[in-house]
């Protein structure tokens, strides 16, 4: 059991379910940024991971493991302006992994992308397939795992790098990724725009089994990179079909030009997550229903 985590982008939509995960297993838990965390926790740190100055406020006690989330997640905003990217992904990543050595903290677990491995759809995406992304984003958590490997070589500290495929669930409604903006579209609450056909796919995973992965890697102390999904992989046309079958209407957004860098499909093997023990156990049918029934709860609770 972990008994002493700092979290970093705890008060984001992964980071805040592991923060609140932690501490109802009665951990000892600081979170670290931006903004004020909607959990609770122990400790509350307000700064930018990449600010050297942040580390200094964080209590000066042993910690068991960084779960480090902090990170500019857009792979369009990227492209528009890559400089913030690199220093909140790079250098963010770089200051945690400093702090895990000054501090001898035995574990950093950091939330990666199989943006790294770029256009990939010859066969499913391996870890042991080589870097090649097509964005700033990718660019910037490809060097991410980077440091941690060098880390974990020169300085013995256990670094796991875990390859998220696109995370959705309850508590996510101001995020800009498909699954609330679908919803969010279902109620007349903002625009929804297909790229190209919407032929694209991708693997969508429940937070519920994500936050357990994330413990499970930072409890066994793990060392590497893995690709964590649901395993299965659904087009846009066929997550907006899904979306349309759980809000009980027939959504029919319009079409527009493809973007530019943007990945063609994702479809991941998960025989090294199956050798960790790592388990998505929620359906894309259980887990679209749980998360449109807590989006309607937090729009009544308004």
């Amino acid at each position: 059991m972990l008994g002493r985590v700092i979290v970093t982008g705890g008060s984001g939509f992964i980071g805040g379910r592991i923060a609140k995960h932690l501490k109802d297993a009665g951990a000892y838990v600081v979170i670290i940024d931006q903004n004020p965390p909607k959990v609770q926790t122990d400790e509350f740190i307000r700064g930018n991971v990449e600010d050297e100055g942040t580390w200094r406020q964080v209590p000066e006690i042993g910690f068991d493991a960084i779960l480090h989330l902090a990170a500019r997640t857009s792979v369009l905003k990227s492209i528009t302006d890559p400089v913030d990217a690199f220093y909140s992904n790079v250098a963010g990543t770089f200051q945690v992994l400093e702090y895990a050595r000054r501090r001898e903290v035995p574990s950093v677990v950091s939330a990666s992308s199989n943006a790294v491995v770029g256009n990939h759809t010859e066969s499913a995406i391996t870890e042991t397939l080589g870097l090649n992304p097509l964005t700033p984003y990718g660019a910037t958590k490809a060097a991410g795992e980077m440091l941690a490997s060098g880390y974990h070589h020169s300085y013995d500290i256990a670094t796991a790098n875990i390859r998220l495929t696109n995370v959705y669930g309850p508590t996510m409604w101001n995020k800009d990724s498909i699954i609330p903006r679908l919803l969010r579209y279902a109620v007349g609450e903002g625009e929804f725009r297909i790229y190209g056909e919407g032929n694209q796919y991708r693997d969508y995973v429940y937070i519920d089994d994500v936050v357990s992965a994330f413990i499970k890697l930072a409890e066994a102390q793990e060392t590497g990179t893995v690709s964590f999904g649901s395993g299965e992989s659904f087009s846009v046309i066929e997550i907006v079909n899904k979306v349309s079958m759980v809000v009980g209407e027939k959504l029919e957004p319009p079409h527009i030009p493809p973007q530019k860098g943007e990945m063609a499909g994702v479809k991941i093997s998960l025989e090294k997550a199956d050798r960790l023990g790592l388990k998505a156990t929620t359906s894309i049918t259980e887990g679209l229903e749980r998360t449109w029934q807590d989006f309607l709860q937090s729009r009544r609770s308004k």
